[in-house]
């Protein structure tokens, strides 16, 4: 059996002057933080740009890194603050949609949940930015409340209270956007609970 490599050993041995390692670390989280970052552009070159520029800001302090938090906390971390300065300073360009699938062979199995994920995650998208982070945070990246605090500089009840309510804004969504003649599926307020670390 295959043994995955730890972050941390990944950082180590970039540290230690392993290219490829680090190489692993950009394709282990692109994908996660073009997510993220996304939904605070609303478009692919400002997403891009940001995500560069964070590898890059990672690379160079990479020695900064404290293995106390996980790696995870510390990139998100760097990436929520280059996003904040880069609105700051730079204009916005047009938004356009997060969601172009590409086609794949896979099971109807496969298709039917990829589709229910898609469009939980469609529906997110229609969350305010910060709703959207703190609920992708969580539930996309299975980060944790203390790992979510660290990232935004909240409090731990202000993310508790925004996950809150941004699982009940969800709900309402889901339950407006059934397509028709399809049975509506009523998910209760309060039933949101995802099966993540605390």
């Amino acid at each position: 059996m295959e043994q995955i490599v730890t972050d941390r050993d990944l950082v180590e041995n970039s540290l230690n002057g392993s290219r490829q390692d680090f190489e692993i670390l950009v394709k282990r989280y692109s994908k996660k933080l073009y997510l993220f970052i996304f939904n605070r552009t609303g478009n692919r070159e400002d997403t891009e740009d940001i995500i560069q520029e964070t590898f890059l800001k990672v690379y160079k302090n990479l020695s900064g890194y404290d293995p106390k938090w996980n790696f995870s906390t510390w990139i998100y971390t760097i990436a929520m603050r280059i996003s904040v300065s880069h609105f700051r300073y730079t204009n916005v360009r047009e938004r356009k949609p997060i969601f172009p699938l590409s086609p794949t062979t896979e099971s109807p199995e496969e298709k039917m949940i990829k589709n229910d994920v898609s469009s939980i995650w469609e529906a997110a998208d229609k969350l305010g930015t910060v709703k959207y982070e703190v609920i992708r945070l969580r539930y996309g990246d299975g980060l944790t409340i203390k790992e979510i605090v660290k990232i935004t500089g909240k409090t731990s009840v202000n993310i508790r209270v925004i996950l809150y309510r941004a699982k009940n804004e969800l709900i309402r969504i889901m339950n407006r956007t059934v397509e028709p003649g399809m049975p509506l599926q009523k998910y209760p307020e309060k039933s949101m609970t995802l099966g993540v670390k605390k």
